[in-house]
């Protein structure tokens, strides 16, 4: 590659990546809300993720209003409680703290107000606060759907109920069958968590 190539090269990207980031549209929006309690299945009993406040931070961008991707940072102060034969103990406080990326599907985004749907994945962390137990890092898959109201170019509200399912891994399987014998990975769909959220928009 000649030098007269490589200085269009290096042109090129120095112009082309500013007018590319300028044409998306980013979107800010912190939010609060309610989440609902998990049940934790154990060999004997349950462990429950009891409901609380939580609050986070989405941040968005894409090309159009119709179609974008979005960052998700979620946190709840909750507390763990293990049940066995009807009698329920308090275990710990527990910090539980969602972090996923996903695409948002807008409907006539250019009305006032729009619906929109949400799906995502990521890392949710259980963190025991002030506790000896060991913490819990899974992924989960999330699914929401909502409302945005425009109340003008650059600020609006969005409301929106998310579903999260979380994915605990189990182990390895491994099962005699007619050959080769049958091998798989073992995981489960537990401690399922919904939350209500209201946000504000802010459109850059």
């Amino acid at each position: 590659m000649n030098r007269k190539t490589i200085i269009s090269v290096i042109f090129i990207l120095v112009f082309s990546v500013p007018v590319a980031l300028y044409s998306q549209k980013f979107e800010i929006i912190p939010f609060a809300g309610y989440q609902t309690s998990a049940r934790i299945n154990a060999y004997e009993g349950y462990f429950r993720v009891n409901d609380g406040f939580n609050y986070g931070i989405d941040a968005s961008f894409g090309a159009n209003q119709a179609y974008r991707i979005e960052v998700s940072y979620g946190r709840t102060s909750s507390s763990l409680t293990y049940t066995f034969d009807n009698v329920t103990e308090p275990k710990c406080d527990l910090a539980v703290t969602y972090i996923s990326l996903g695409g948002v599907v807008q409907i006539n985004p250019e009305n006032m107000v729009a619906p929109f749907g949400k799906i995502s994945l990521g890392a949710l962390y259980y963190n025991p606060l002030n506790s000896d137990i060991a913490k819990e890092n899974v992924m989960h898959f999330s699914f929401a759907s909502g409302v945005k109201v425009h109340l003008n170019e650059h600020i609006g509200v969005r409301l929106q109920a998310t579903l999260h399912l979380p994915v605990f891994y189990e182990g390895m399987l491994f099962e005699e069958a007619a050959p080769p014998p049958d091998q798989g990975m073992k995981t489960k769909v537990g401690g399922v968590q919904g939350d209500f959220t209201a946000g504000a928009a802010f459109r850059f």
